[in-house]
C-alpha cells in the first residue's frame, strides 16, 4: 500500500512539472500605447518579456515565439512600475495604534537604524498601492536628526530578505530650522548644527583609522562619505535648504546630497540648480507654504524646477496614501510639467537618485520586466484602471482586503 502511495504521488508530481514546463516562458504585449519611461512613446508597440527581462519593444515584433503568451493591450497603456519614495509604507498599519509604528527610535544619532528589517511583507497597506501601480517603496526612517537608512523594496514579497532590492541605499538626516530673532547660544537650530557638525566629523576621523574599535552609530556612515551611498537631508524651509546645501558642499563636497521634502526649493532655486543637488519633492496636494503664495505653488513647483534643470523626484509621505503616487504626477502635468516628464519623475528618476536605473524605472531591454498595464491614463484619477500588472515578468494578483469588501457589499446591496 506504502509503495502504491509513493507511486501515486510520483506521478502526480511529474504530471504537474511537466504542465509547468509545457507553460510558455515568454510573454508578449501588442498593440498597447508604450510609455518608456524616458520621455519617449511608442503608438501601438510591442513589449516581449522573457524569463522576468524585458528583451523586446519597439514597433514591430522581431523574432518569433510559438510558445508565448499573447496580451492584446489594444487602447491600453504600458508603463514601468512606479517608485514611491520618502513614506513609511510596510513601516506603519494603523496610524491610530501606536503598537503598529515601527519608524522612529529613541534618541538623535541613530544611522545604525535600518528600516530594512522592519519592512513588514504582510501589510495590509502595501497591495492598496500595488493596485494602484507601486511595484517599488522607498520606506524611510523618522525621528531625531539622524533617522537611520532606508532600502528600496518591492511592494510584493515573502519577507524583507525577498522584498528587498537595494539595502540601506542611504542615511536620512532631519535638517534642524533655525529659529529667527533668537540668539546663537539660544537657538535650538544652531545648537541642532554644531551638533551635526560635531557627529559628521567624529565620524570622518572613525572611518579613516584602520582599525577601530567597533561603533554601531559611527560604522553605519561608512559609504556617505565616499558618495556611495546617498545622504538624504529633509529640509522643507528656504533657508534650512541654503544651510545645508552650504555645508555640506563646503565641508564635505564628495557627499552625495539629496533634498527631500524641499516645500520652498522654488525659492532659492537658482541655489540648488548650481550646486546640482537632485530633489525629492514631499507630498504637492497640499496647501501652500505661505499665505502670500498662489494657492496652487504646491502644484507649480514640479514644472518650475523641470524648467531650470533641476533633477527631481515626486513623493507621497505616509503610508496609506502612497496609492495616490501617480495622481501627484498628474497634477504636477496639470500645472506646467510635460506629462512623460511627470511619469519620469515616480519612475526613472527615483531609479537613478536610489542607484538602479540599469535595472528599473523605465521599459528598455535588458531590465527587469516590472510593468503595468492601465486601461486609461494612469496619471488621470478618473480615467486611471489597472488592467494587469507584472513584477520581474510574473502577473500578479491585484486582489486586496478593499477589493474584497467593495465585492462583499456589492453583492449584498445589488438591486435585481
Amino acid at each position: 500500500m506504502n509503495k502504491l502511495k509513493f507511486i501515486l504521488s510520483f506521478c502526480l508530481i511529474l504530471s504537474f512539472l511537466q504542465r509547468i514546463g509545457a507553460q510558455p516562458s515568454t510573454t508578449i504585449i501588442m498593440n498597447g500605447t508604450i510609455h518608456i519611461g524616458n520621455g519617449e512613446v511608442i503608438e501601438n508597440g510591442v513589449l516581449v518579456m522573457e524569463q522576468g527581462k524585458i528583451v523586446q519593444v519597439g514597433k514591430t515584433l522581431s523574432s518569433l515565439y510559438k510558445t508565448a503568451k499573447v496580451i492584446d493591450a489594444k487602447n491600453k497603456h504600458v508603463y514601468p512600475g512606479l517608485i514611491a519614495m520618502n513614506n513609511i509604507m510596510g513601516l506603519n498599519e494603523i496610524d491610530a495604534v501606536r503598537a503598529t509604528h515601527d519608524y522612529n527610535e529613541d534618541g538623535t544619532m541613530n544611522p545604525n537604524v535600518r528600516s530594512l528589517i522592519a519592512f513588514n511583507t504582510d501589510s495590509k497597506i502595501l497591495p492598496t498601492a500595488l493596485f494602484n501601480g507601486v511595484l517599488f517603496t522607498q520606506p524611510i526612517p523618522l525621528g531625531g536628526t539622524i533617522s537611520g537608512s532606508s532600502s528600496l523594496m518591492k511592494t510584493k514579497g515573502w519577507n524583507w530578505e525577498d522584498a528587498v532590492m537595494k539595502a540601506d541605499e542611504g542615511i536620512h538626516l532631519n535638517w534642524p530650522i533655525v529659529e529667527n530673532n533668537k540668539p546663537d547660544e539660544e537657538n535650538r537650530g544652531e545648537k541642532g548644527i554644531e551638533e551635526i557638525n560635531n557627529f559628521f566629523a567624529e565620524a570622518y576621523q572613525y572611518l579613516q583609522q584602520s582599525n577601530p574599535t567597533f561603533n554601531a552609530r559611527l560604522s553605519a556612515m561608512a559609504g556617505v562619505f565616499s558618495g556611495e551611498k546617498n545622504l538624504y537631508v529633509h529640509a522643507n524651509e528656504a533657508k534650512s535648504i541654503v544651510r545645508a546645501i552650504t555645508f555640506f558642499k563646503q565641508k564635505y563636497p564628495a557627499i552625495k546630497l539629496i533634498l527631500v521634502g524641499a516645500q520652498e526649493a522654488y525659492l532659492v532655486s537658482e541655489i540648488i540648480k548650481s550646486n546640482k543637488v537632485p530633489v525629492v519633492l514631499g507630498n504637492i496636494h497640499r496647501l501652500p507654504a505661505h499665505n502670500a503664495d498662489g494657492i496652487d505653488q504646491p502644484y507649480q513647483t514640479p514644472g518650475q524646477l523641470a524648467k531650470l534643470g533641476i533633477i527631481f523626484a515626486l513623493s507621497q509621505e505616509g503610508s496609506w496614501e502612497v496609492r495616490n503616487l501617480a495622481y501627484l504626477a498628474g497634477t504636477a502635468a496639470a500645472y506646467g510639467l510635460n506629462k512623460e516628464e511627470a511619469l519620469k519623475a515616480i519612475t526613472l528618476t527615483p531609479a537613478k537618485i536610489m542607484g538602479v536605473d540599469q535595472q528599473i524605472g523605465s521599459i528598455e531591454i535588458g531590465k527587469d520586466a516590472s510593468i503595468i498595464i492601465s486601461e486609461g491614463d494612469l496619471l488621470d484619477m478618473k480615467s486611471s484602471s489597472i488592467y494587469m500588472v507584472f513584477l520581474n515578468g510574473e502577473a500578479l494578483d491585484l486582489k486586496n482586503e478593499q477589493v474584497l469588501l467593495y465585492e462583499k457589499y456589492l453583492k449584498k446591496y445589488k438591486i435585481d
